[in-house]
């Protein structure tokens, strides 16, 4: 069984279709089934598929005579998917390596329903990326790190974006759910949704960017909506039916009413004229249905969602036009507006956050190389240490050997002065004991404060760094990604820098440890030419 089932419905897309399939096929997650469905496809659509079909066993293939729509696509797709779970790719867009790999391990984390992740768009004309606040889950914040259910955030559950692409949805979930797509019709995610996510009692978020949405593309679907449009007060009826089968949502009535009104006179107002009058009627039909005059809530009733459902239900189409239309597109203008500067700001937090990562990584590059390089100093010092203690150890034992030997010639010197020559050794020993004792000691703490000096100039340089790209990223705009891997170089530059200096210090330590052991050594050669070894030579000669 793949772990994940990637389905990609397409119609006449040969301009994007091979970018969407090299960023599906090349997923990190592995153990993936790739699923296309060929919606009638008249263009090269098909036969750039068809060079991806015979490289890659792990995809599949359903061709559909005649246009049928991503509804019947999707289903059809569904019902031959064997994977654990199951994603959406539209076939003008693509995918970031990892996103499949990200979602799956999170789904698999807290055996998910449904895992969730950010997404961005991509402005196909003006070839720039938009960070959009409809795909950010700001709404969602609060369930960070929490598996979490729709009756958690029923209160921001009317404004989250109803995509099937950004989510993977677990097969066994989504079959006993029994929910299939609208077919025919545009706009056919909007029901599938809620059908799908209200139930769902398992349902986390991985909060990065995986997803490209493309927009502004020519011949796109949703640029050419005008009478497809007619679909929106369908799907948002539909939607209405499936969202009164939820207890839950009983309290929310009336935002549900409020946000369906908004929802189809926003729509309307994106409307060719030769439209117009045919979608007015068919909102207006739902509006009647909506039992808005039994509402409790008074202040709802004060805004402006309640005056445009009765202006709709109260007049004709003539009079509807020219009493609240001009009216309610102006309000939406202002509104507008005001979206596109708070998705600017967030633009640009997004930009600045990622600076900040990027600083950060290079902090913790370089608390590793001191923590590294403080293990290795240590180290040595151990080692040196011990150098000394055996040379030490084996100078003695061969005193104690060539004492040995010359015992017989000393023997009556060593009764005459037994005493004496057993103080003065005893004195000797300890003296230089406590001679090499103290010059380890204060070979450590000479170390170890340079050590400290070397750790807190570090330390400093990193603040300084810091300061310097605190103060550089508030006059970051149009050229921050140049200036980005300017302070990268920099950075590295001082990297580089303060590890030359640790390996000049840490070269300059071992000489003086060299000289040091050279002291030693002397120390230990003026000790073999002591009273006692004099007098063991004598005490020879004279056994001789």
């Amino acid at each position: 069984m793949p772990k994940v089932s990637i389905i990609i419905p397409f119609n006449n897309v040969e301009a994007y279709i091979r970018e969407c399939l090299d960023s599906v096929v090349n997923q990190t997650l592995d153990d993936i089934e790739i699923i296309l469905v060929n919606d009638a496809s008249s263009d090269k659509s098909r036969e750039i598929a068809q060079e991806y079909i015979e490289k890659d066993s792990r995809i599949k293939i359903i061709d559909l005579k005649e246009r049928q729509g991503q509804g019947f696509a999707r289903n059809r797709a569904i019902e031959i998917a064997q994977g654990e779970y199951i994603g959406f790719v539209d076939s003008d867009d693509k995918i970031e390596k990892n996103m499949f790999f990200e979602l799956y391990n999170k789904a698999k984390e807290n055996d998910n329903d449904i895992v969730i992740c950010q997404a961005r768009e991509y402005d196909d004309i003006n070839e720039r990326f938009i960070l959009s606040g409809y795909y950010s889950l700001k709404e969602l914040e609060k369930m960070s790190n929490k598996v979490f259910s729709a009756k958690d955030i029923k209160d921001v559950i009317l404004k989250l974006n109803v995509v099937l692409w950004n989510k993977i949805y677990k097969r066994e979930y989504l079959l006993k759910t029994g929910e299939k797509f609208p077919e025919g019709f545009i706009y056919e995610d909007l029901p599938f949704f809620f059908a799908t996510f209200l139930p769902a009692k398992r349902i986390q978020i991985v909060w990065k960017n995986l997803y490209i949405y493309r927009i502004n593309r020519k011949n796109s679907t949703m640029v050419q909506f005008n009478k497809k449009i007619l679909d929106r007060p369908y799907m948002v009826s539909l939607t209405y039916e499936k969202l009164k089968q939820f207890d839950f949502l009983s309290d929310i009535t009336d935002k549900i009413k409020g946000w369906i009104i908004d929802d189809l006179f926003h729509r309307y107002s994106l409307l060719q004229e030769n439209y117009q009058k045919e979608y007015f009627f068919l909102m207006k039909k739902i509006f009647q249905n909506l039992d808005i005059n039994d509402s409790d809530d008074i202040k709802w009733k004060k805004v402006y969602y309640f005056e445009g459902y009765k202006l709709v239900v109260n007049n004709n189409f003539e009079d509807f036009n020219q009493k609240v239309f001009n009216l309610y597109t102006d309000i939406h203008i202002v509104e507008d507006k005001i979206l596109s500067k708070v998705y600017n700001r967030l633009e640009t937090d997004s930009l600045i956050n990622d600076i900040y990562l990027e600083i950060n990584t290079i902090y913790n590059y370089i608390s590793s190389n001191i923590e590294k390089n403080s293990e290795i100093l240590n180290l040595n010092l151990k080692n040196t240490k011990d150098d000394i203690e055996n040379e030490l150890h084996q100078n003695i034992n061969d005193i104690k050997l060539l004492g040995q030997e010359k015992t017989d010639d000393l023997y009556s010197q060593i009764n005459n002065s037994k005493e004496e020559l057993y103080k003065k050794t005893t004195d000797d020993y300890k003296s230089l004991t406590n001679i090499i004792e103290a010059k380890i000691n204060s070979i450590k703490n000479e170390t170890e404060l340079e050590n400290k000096n070397l750790s807190d100039g570090i330390y400093k340089e990193i603040n300084n760094i810091k300061n310097e790209s605190d103060n550089n990223i508030k006059k970051l705009d149009k050229e921050i990604n140049s200036n980005k891997e300017e302070i990268k170089t920099i950075i590295e530059n001082k990297i580089k820098e303060i590890e030359k200096k640790f390996e000049e210090k840490l070269s300059f330590q071992k000489i003086e440890y060299e000289n040091k052991i050279k002291e030693l050594n002397s120390k230990i050669e003026y000790l073999s030419q002591s009273p006692f070894k004099r007098y063991m030579e004598k005490l020879k000669n004279k056994n001789a």
